[in-house]
């Protein structure tokens, strides 16, 4: 009961409050939310026509093929439809209070800078998880199809979320960093573009070049290079695709990094994509908190320190 006390105290910050409440006001939000799940019913539903149309196989198996092919196409849309709002959202979170002149009452008030990044970050990702929330029955109506079961679900849902914070960090780190919003947010989208987008072209390349440097490249030699394994769309075509998970071993995971040849190393544990893309993204989420908290304190006034009143010199 204490660690969870512990750990509601963390969402008990005056600009949690202020922020969500500012932002659940005004009639931006339900706007959002509207476009949010129309764009994804939309979609959703062409998704669900096209393989109607084209599915020629039995009642059964196309009902299943049906709900497996709109679930993830409705979780790749959804991924990239939350790696276009995260960093709108989280970009302008302190620089728009320095465009506002309102920063400096946050650096003069009692909450510390680390309340101040971790308030602003709960804020810009409220929003967000508050997006996924109101998507969940469009994504539980494909139970009616079968083709994707609860485990898949709920990593999908997981990554999703994890990508949504790690972006939002990120763009708090710039958005401290940078004193206007518009530099925040053009280096926050290009971040973004690197980690979703980057790091899956780059990974592709360094696998072909891994696979090719001999001239033909066997199937057994096909495997993915590490860098891909921290991309989140590598990491959700595995969980949809692959219900095994597709585990390798960490010895193999250090040969492939290395581009190093022979037999497949069977030494340490086996690891599944999803595991190191979250484990990527709580570690670049952790370095953009600690980098966002050392930018904040820094612009916060030193304490004075209190001079001790000189002591009289005793009397000849």
């Amino acid at each position: 009961m204490s660690r969870f006390l512990a750990v509601l105290s963390g969402f008990d910050n005056p600009l949690i409050v202020k922020d969500g409440i500012s932002r659940m006001r005004s009639w931006r939000a339900p706007l959002a939310i509207t476009l949010y799940l129309g764009l994804l019913g939309a979609f959703g539903y062409a998704i669900f026509t096209i393989a109607v149309l084209s599915t020629q196989f039995t009642r059964t198996a196309s009902s299943a093929q049906i709900g497996g092919s709109v679930f993830v196409s409705l979780a790749f849309f959804q991924l990239a439809l939350i790696s276009l709002f995260a960093p709108a959202l989280a970009a302008g979170a302190i620089s728009g209070e320095r465009e506002r002149q309102t920063f400096d009452v946050l650096l003069v008030s009692r909450v510390s800078a680390f309340g101040i990044v971790w308030g602003k970050l709960v804020a810009s990702l409220a929003y967000l998880v508050l997006l996924i929330l109101t998507a969940l029955p469009l994504f539980a109506a494909v139970f009616l199809f079968g083709g994707i079961d609860f485990e898949q679900f709920v990593l999908a849902h997981v990554l999703t979320i994890m990508t949504a914070l790690s972006i939002g960090a990120v763009s708090l780190f710039w958005s401290a960093l940078f004193r206007r919003s518009l530099p925040a947010t053009v280096t926050s989208y290009a971040t973004t573009f690197f980690l979703v987008v980057g790091t899956f072209v780059a990974g592709l390349l360094l696998t072909y070049i891994y696979a090719f440097r001999d001239g033909v490249a066997a199937a057994s030699n096909f495997e993915f290079h590490p860098l891909a394994y921290g991309n989140p769309l590598f990491a959700m075509y595995v969980v949809l695709a692959s219900p095994s998970g597709a585990p390798v071993h960490l010895g193999r995971l250090l040969q492939l990094l290395f581009m190093s040849g022979g037999d497949p190393s069977r030494w340490g544990p086996e690891l599944e994509p999803w595991k190191l893309c979250v484990a990527f993204e709580m570690i670049l989420t952790a370095l953009a908190i600690f980098g966002s908290v050392l930018l904040v304190r820094g612009r916060r006034a030193m304490p004075l320190r209190r001079v001790r009143p000189a002591m009289p010199e005793p009397a000849a």
